[in-house]
């Protein structure tokens, strides 16, 4: 085995390093939403942005902060203009710088809406021939609302005024965000395994096309479609509708929603009503009808008495025609017993020749399978003896091969030993003369303890700090020279 020898690095050399590899990846323009955005005294912008998969921390110099055209809130859906990533050897960090900051368009949202809605309606989920149907009487109403929203309040209250008697079962979860098609999709698998509930009302209170970002999401739309329970949806207050409205029933407001899922306790009555007015006068209507079947009663009575000629006629023909059918059976019946019994004869006779022929094969079998048994048993013997031999030959082959392969490890064994001792005896140099501070050399950081790895960093009059040896050195930037990278 070769060894190679490398010097050791300090960490700090080592952390250059891997800043400049960290710069190679170069700038991108990427989208996320904004999580716990916060400025310093010196105007610093430092926030997270995550997908719901991923999170990067952000950082904004001063001088770019001052020039943003919107300043970030929790919760913004942004695309990010990044110069490059940075390496913040202090505390092992990486984050990544950014200059430019915008919200993420409503043309790019309703463009995402309408392709997705495209690729729904290609699927044939937007059929409403395939949504689930809604029952006519569910024992329990799940809401799928905010916590403490008004989409659930309105809902509930409007449950309750159109049917008193309902169930209803609430499960909350967010509804905006990048959090939010997670939440609503794990809500609408849990209450589809409640044991009680019926339909499912998705609700919330409207906003624009991006609050209402979560509700145009592939996974929520195909989660609502797949349910085994009937799902409406009810996003009110807004003219932007949502692509999961296409994919299954839907009210205008979530106020509304009860119209689609309950009936109305007014309407019931009046049907209750009127069927209890049905049942009193079936009464009076089974006594007309038993007046009209005595009538039809009576008329039947004499049709009998006019007909008795004619079904007497009738009688004594269909004797005639019973004698001649059973005349003609009893001769069929004769010719087939006298076909039955040859049959039976000569089937006798031919089992009797095939127990013959059975007999006389089993027989021959018997003889060839003991011929078989004795040649098998003599060349197993056979087999057993080569192969014993064949073995004996393999086990000295292998027992000369295991003895030269002891050998040359033991060789090897003392080459990597004294290759281990050489290098050990290298290491040590390195490690006495780790320190390079005294041979001249300084490590620089700003104010606000970044490192300076470049004079490009810097800006006239900034304060930074020189460290040294025995000490620290504070200094300012005065005459700041950039050395053009070569191309």
């Amino acid at each position: 085995m070769s060894h190679v020898n490398l010097a050791a690095l300090s960490v700090a050399e080592y952390a250059t390093r891997i800043g400049v590899a960290l710069r190679d990846v170069g700038g991108a323009v990427i989208e996320g939403e904004v999580q716990k955005p916060t400025r310093t005294d010196r105007g610093m912008l430092f926030f997270e942005v995550t997908d719901g998969d991923a999170r990067l921390a952000c950082k904004v110099f001063p001088r770019d902060a001052r020039r943003l055209q919107h300043q970030p809130r929790h919760g913004d859906l942004v695309q990010l203009t990044v110069d490059r990533p940075d390496f913040y050897a202090q505390q092992g960090r990486v984050s990544v710088i950014v200059s430019r900051i915008e919200l993420a368009g409503e043309g790019e949202l309703l463009r995402r809406r309408d392709e997705l809605l495209r690729r729904l309606t290609t699927d044939g989920l937007c059929d409403p021939d395939r949504w689930k149907p809604l029952p006519r009487f569910p024992r329990a109403v799940g809401v799928i609302a905010g916590r403490g929203s008004d989409g659930l309040a309105d809902v509930a209250r409007a449950l309750q005024d159109r049917w008193p008697p309902v169930h209803v079962v609430t499960c909350a979860a967010r509804v905006q965000g990048v959090e939010a098609p997670g939440e609503l999709v794990d809500a609408l698998a849990r209450m589809q395994e409640h044991s009680v509930v019926d339909v499912v009302v998705l609700a919330r209170g409207g906003g624009s096309v991006q609050d209402l970002v979560a509700f145009d999401d592939e996974r929520v739309c195909r989660a609502v479609h797949a349910c085994a329970t009937p799902v409406v949806c009810a996003v009110g207050h807004t003219e932007n509708v949502p692509v999961c409205n296409h994919v299954t029933h839907h009210a205008a407001t979530p106020s509304r929603a009860p119209e689609l899922v309950v009936p109305d306790a007014t309407d019931v009555r009046g049907q209750l009503r009127l069927a209890a007015r049905q049942l009193a006068d079936v009464a009076s209507r089974v006594d007309r009808m038993r007046t009209d079947v005595r009538a039809a009663g009576a008329l039947l009575n004499v049709r009998r008495t006019l007909d008795g000629a004619t079904l007497n006629a009738l009688a004594t023909r269909i004797d005639a025609r019973a004698h001649a059918f059973f005349a003609e059976r009893n001769v069929a019946l004769s010719a087939a017993s006298d076909a039955l019994r040859g049959a039976r004869m000569a089937l006798d006779a031919r089992r009797a020749e095939v127990d013959a022929e059975a007999r006389r094969v089993a027989a021959g079998t018997r003889r060839q399978l003991a011929d078989h048994e004795r040649d098998y048993g003599h060349a197993l013997s056979r087999l057993c003896r080569e192969s014993a031999r064949a073995a004996r030959r393999a086990l000295g082959h292998h027992a000369d091969a295991l003895q030269r392969e002891a050998t040359a490890l033991a060789r090897r064994a003392e080459l990597h030993l004294a290759g281990a001792e050489r290098a050990l005896r290298h290491a040590c140099d390195v490690i006495a003369a780790r320190d390079f501070r005294p041979r001249g050399w300084l490590l620089a950081s700003t104010s606000d303890g970044c490192a300076v790895a470049s004079a490009r960093s810097l800006t006239p009059g900034e304060r930074m700090l020189l460290h040294l040896r025995d000490g620290d050195v504070g200094a300012v930037a005065a005459d700041i020279q950039v050395q053009e990278e070569p191309p």
